[in-house]
Formats: structure tokens, sequence, C-alpha cells
């Protein structure tokens, strides 16, 4: 990421340093995830890169087991509590010291079965394959199904705005099945199981293909397997493109509340490198098996440049309708961020006509302040959603209290499968108190209907 603007003060005291040869400590000028858990290992942190400039690293909270003298490092976390990492850069005697504070929270439950859309998302982030650093991509996962697999639908990314995202045609990328290495680290190894090329990608305007294997391999449900993309023209600076994944700002482990990291993640390096897990990604990546079955992540967009207040007459909700078998639970996961006040989020589920079925707190303080981040309603006694019936889950607050939501968009009408997303329900808001109910609003289209709160009910 590119700094392109200093603030009038800023500037100021970078010019009396380089005139008394003396340091500027800041605040803020580190790129770095908002959020991160316990223990969590290689968490990514840079500053802006400098012709001639040295760097030092340092973090209290955490250790630096590589390189300590480059424009970005990696860390370790260590307990919980706050990782204050700074960053003293020297140009041409000029010295200024960054400084961010990132809280530490424990590692976030794992909740393997659950009835939502149960993924986590702040905005789309974008890997390019092939390109200056010679990149490849992996989509790390774990079969369910014992079947061969037959196709797979990606989400490729080009912008004829920004740049970075791509160059030329787009180059020609090879798509390997392979065997995971069975070691702590979970890496591609071995001979590929069966491939793929998709080539020319620009000029067919096609950003989420179906890709089929022309042999596919027979997967063993339950084993970790690898995907990964390399750039096979023969000039890959020249022509290269970008995947896309949807992207956590707080970087909790596991990354998604609702399977291991070891059963879902993205996985980088660079040229010859080593490999190296992508902090905050997850793949929107569908898999098709022969046998019928489908698995994956089909959200593609997350509508986090509009959110919505909660508070007093100012409401959100989901609606849906239960389809598959009944589900009993006994607590509501939502993910939000608390603006200001100290009342409870209230969450009211309710019959399609009306009738309360059950309604539940969160105390402010579950809910962080600066950072969306997943709270836990816990209620008194189990409850079911009946097959066939409507329902809805509402969230309010007393207008003391303001807190903030947005939802993700799922891809269903870009191809991908209702396996893979929430295809039960939508998204609502109202300013107006229990009426007025409508769609989310984005890019200047009213009431839709494509995206999820991020929300799930457990066991």
């Amino acid at each position: 990421m590119r700094y392109s603007r200093t603030s009038a003060l800023v500037a100021g005291l970078l010019a009396w340093s380089a005139a008394h040869g003396a340091t500027v400590a800041n605040t803020g000028y580190i790129k770095a995830p908002t959020l991160i858990s316990a223990s969590m290992t290689n968490v990514e942190a840079f500053v802006p890169a400098q012709a001639g400039a040295t760097y030092l690293w340092s973090v209290a909270g955490g250790t630096i087991p590589g390189v300590k003298a480059n424009a970005a490092v990696f860390f370790n976390a260590g307990a919980a509590g706050t990782a204050t990492v700074q960053c003293a850069v020297d140009v041409d005697g000029v010295k200024t010291t960054y400084t961010q504070a990132i809280p530490v929270v424990a590692p976030m439950p794992l909740t393997t079965a659950f009835y939502g859309s149960g993924y986590s998302a702040d905005s789309l982030a974008n890997t390019v394959v092939g390109g200056p650093s010679a990149n490849s991509l992996s989509f790390r996962f774990q079969a369910k199904y014992s079947s061969p697999l037959k196709a797979i639908q990606v989400f490729f990314i080009w912008s004829n705005t920004e740049v970075g995202y791509q160059a030329g045609q787009g180059g020609t990328i090879k798509v390997s099945l392979m065997a995971d290495d069975g070691s702590a680290a979970h890496l591609p190894t071995g001979a590929a199981l069966a491939t793929l090329s998709y080539g020319n990608i620009i000029a067919q305007n096609n950003n989420y293909p179906v890709l089929a294997f022309p042999s596919p391999a027979a997967l063993v449900g339950g084993h970790i397997y690898h995907l990964v993309f390399t750039n096979v023209d023969p000039n890959p600076v020249a022509n290269y493109i970008s995947l896309d994944s949807i992207y956590t700002n707080n970087q909790t482990a596991p990354m998604q509340p609702s399977q291991a990291d070891t059963d879902f993640a993205a996985l980088v390096k660079a040229g010859t490198g080593a490999w190296k897990l992508r902090q905050g990604f997850t793949p929107t990546l569908e898999l098709d098996f022969a046998d019928g079955g489908t698995q994956g992540n089909g959200y593609m967009e997350v509508w986090s440049t509009n959110p919505k207040t909660i508070s007093g007459s100012a409401m959100t909700r989901e609606t849906f309708k239960v389809s598959g078998p009944s589900r009993t639970f006994t607590k509501v996961k939502v993910r939000l961020e608390r603006l200001a006040g100290t009342d409870p989020l209230t969450l009211t589920l309710a019959e399609a006509d009306g009738t309360v079925m059950a309604t539940g707190t969160i105390p402010a303080a579950s809910i962080l302040t600066g950072v969306a981040n997943w709270a836990t309603c816990t209620l008194p006694l189990s409850h079911v959603l009946a097959t066939g019936v409507g329902y809805t889950l509402t969230l309010s607050s007393p207008a003391t209290t303001q807190y903030s939501i947005y939802p993700i968009r799922k891809g269903s009408d870009k191809g991908f499968s209702n396996y893979t997303v929430f295809p039960d329900g939508y998204a609502q808001f109202t300013t107006t108190g229990s009426t007025g109910w409508t769609g989310w609003n984005m890019w200047g289209t009213p009431n839709l209907t494509t995206s999820d709160l991020q929300f799930m009910f457990v066991p």
C-alpha cells in the first residue's frame, strides 16, 4: 500500500527533524491488522517503503523470529492483551518512529455446526498470480466428499482504473490439485493429482468462471488438499491476473468461526520462496464433485462501505424461511461494532407473523469499538427453527447506545451454489421502528435481497 499524503504537522516535524538530527514519533503509519488472536504466528505489519531508508522493528507483547530490518515484518503474537509494534525508520539522518497498538484477544471458539451465513469479512482483497513478484497461490481445503473433484468456480478480478490487479490479457493460469504434506503448516506437496489451464482471461470477460478438470481425481473425504494457481504465461510479468478473496481486518484464529484454518485458507509464495498463510484471507471458491456434492464459500462482496446503525428506531434483521431439516439452537452469534454507549444489544427471534419466540441480550462490553467482532447471545432455553417456517432475527438497542453492522453479499446470481452461501433469507434494515423494513441499498440500488448479516445460530 502506498501512502500519498502527509499532514502539515507531520511534514513540519520531519523538516525540523532533518535540520536538527532529531527522532520523530508517529502513531498510525504502520499497516497491520486491527485485531489478532493470542499466539498467532506470521502476522504481517509494514510501513511505506522509501528509497535509501533503513528499518528496525520491535514488538512489545510479541516476538519477531525473522528479519527486523525491512519495510515489512512478520511477527508472532504473545498472550492476550496488546501487541505494540514499532518501526524506527532512518532516511538520510531523519529518524522517525512509527507505533501501532494492536488488541490481542483469546482465540475464537470454533463453531463446526451452525445455521446462518457463518462467514466474516470487512472487504475484498486480491492476490496477484504471476506478476513482478512471481506469486503462486494455494487455496487449501478439507474435502467433505469421497468423490472425484469435477470442477471449481473462482473469482478473478481486474480493474481498468486501479493499478496492480492485472497486466496484458491476464496470462495463462494453471490450476494444480495437490495433496497436503501433513505437516503442522499444511503445505502442498507431491505431483499434481489433476490439472487444468485457463488463459486469455481478461479478453473472455468472465470474472466467475467454472473451470472443469479434463481428468478429475478422486478425493477422500476428510483429507486436506490444495488448489495451486500458477501463471505459466511466457511473460508472467507482462501478463498476470488476480484472484479475489473475502478479507477480515481483524485476523483472529481461526479466521472464520465456522471452520478451522487447516480446513479452508489461502497461502501465497513469491517465486521460489516459502509458502505463507494469507492471514485474513478466506477463498471465494466453489468445489463441485462428481457425486453431486458441493462445498466452499460463495460470498464474494462485502458492503462495509454502507453500514447501518442500530440505535432506537434504527434496527436491522435477517428475515428467512428454513429449508432442510429443523434445527435446535441455544446461542446466536452476530458480528458487528459498537460506536458509543453502554446499553446491551437485544436480539429478538420471531415467527413471520410477529409471534416472539425468544429474546436475549449481548453486553455492550462484549462488542468492541473500532473493529467488528463476533459476539454471542446465550439463551436460557433451547429453541427450534422448524422446517418451512418463516422467521426474523432482529437486532436493536436503546437510543443512548449505537452499534454498526454491515452484510456480506452472496454470489448466487454469479453462479455460486446455494450450498456455498445461506440461501434461506436476506438482511434488512429500518429507521422507523417496527415498520419500513427494506433490503440493503448498495451501488445506487435499493431493497437488495442478495446479502446476509454476519450471523449464525449454534447448538
